[in-house]
C-alpha cells in the first residue's frame, strides 16, 4: 500500500531552519501552500522566469542547474524531499536565477513571494527565517565557488565519495560499497566538469589505491586515504585513531 505524502504542514516540520517556528507560523505557512508538481526530466521552473517565492520538495528529487552557452551543466545543488529550494524567494520582481528540474518524478510545495512579505511584515519571525535560508544557500554557493576554483577533479570527487559514505553511515547503510546510482553525467554536473574528467578521476582514486571501481559498483577500499585526497593529510579524519 502506497504511503501518502505528507500534509504540508507536517512537512515544514522536519526542514531546516523553518522547523524552528512557533507553531501557529507553521501553520500560517502550511495554510497558504501550493503545491505543484513536475515528471521527470520536466522544470519545477526555469531560469529566467520571474521569481514566485519559496520552496520545499515534498516527493521525488529535484536538482538545481545553470548551463552554459557550450551546453555544459553545473548543477548547483540536489533537493530531497524536505528541503527547501530559496533561488526563488526575492521581492524585487526578477527572475530565478537557475533552473530547478525533476531528477525522477517530484512535488514541491510553493509559499509565494507576496504571501511571504505580507506575512513577513506582521510577523518578524517569519522574515528572520527567511533570511537565514538564503544566508545558509550563500555560504554554500560560495563554498561551491571555492571547490570548483581551487581544487583538483579527483579532490573534488573524493570530497564528494566522503560525504556520501558519512551520509549512508548517518542513515545505518553500507557505507564502503557505493552502488552508482547517480550517472557519471550527474556527477560531474555536480562537480563542474565533464563526465570524461570523472572517469579519470575514478581511475586515479583506484590507482591511489581508495577504490575499487567496477560498472556498478564504487567500493571503498580505504577511506583514510580517500580523506587524504579529499582534504589533505592535515584535515584528514582517520577513522582508526
Amino acid at each position: 500500500m502506497a504511503i501518502a505524502p505528507r500534509s504540508a504542514e507536517e512537512l515544514l516540520k522536519d526542514v531546516t531552519v523553518i522547523k524552528n517556528l512557533p507553531a501557529t507560523d507553521l501553520k500560517a505557512l502550511a495554510d497558504a501552500a501550493e503545491i505543484r508538481k513536475a515528471n521527470r526530466g520536466a522544470p519545477l521552473f526555469s531560469e529566467g522566469q520571474t521569481a514566485e517565492g519559496l520552496w520545499v520538495v515534498r516527493t521525488g528529487e529535484v536538482k538545481l542547474t545553470k548551463s552554459g552557452k557550450d551546453g555544459r551543466e553545473q548543477i548547483l545543488y540536489l533537493a530531497r524531499p524536505g528541503r527547501s529550494i530559496v533561488e526563488g524567494l526575492r521581492f524585487d520582481g526578477s527572475g530565478y536565477p537557475a533552473s530547478a528540474i525533476a531528477m525522477r518524478a517530484a512535488s514541491a510545495v510553493l509559499f509565494s513571494n507576496e504571501f511571504l512579505s505580507r506575512l513577513g511584515e506582521r510577523r518578524p519571525n517569519i522574515m528572520r527565517m527567511l533570511v537565514d535560508l538564503r544566508a545558509r544557500r550563500s555560504d554554500r554557493t560560495l563554498a561551491l565557488v571555492s571547490d570548483l576554483s581551487l581544487r583538483t577533479v579527483p579532490a573534488r570527487l573524493a570530497s564528494f565519495l566522503c560525504a556520501l559514505v558519512a551520509m549512508r553511515e548517518a542513515n545505518g547503510q553500507d557505507s564502503r560499497n557505493l552502488v552508482r546510482d547517480l550517472t557519471t553525467e550527474t556527477v560531474a554536473g555536480r562537480l563542474g566538469t565533464v563526465r570524461e574528467e570523472i572517469s579519470r578521476g575514478l581511475a586515479y582514486l583506484e590507482r591511489q589505491g581508495a577504490l575499487s571501481v567496477s560498472p556498478d559498483l564504487i567500493e571503498v577500499v580505504d577511506l583514510k586515504r580517500l580523506e587524504q585526497i579529499a582534504y589533505g593529510p592535515k584535515k584528514s579524519r582517520s577513522r582508526n585513531s
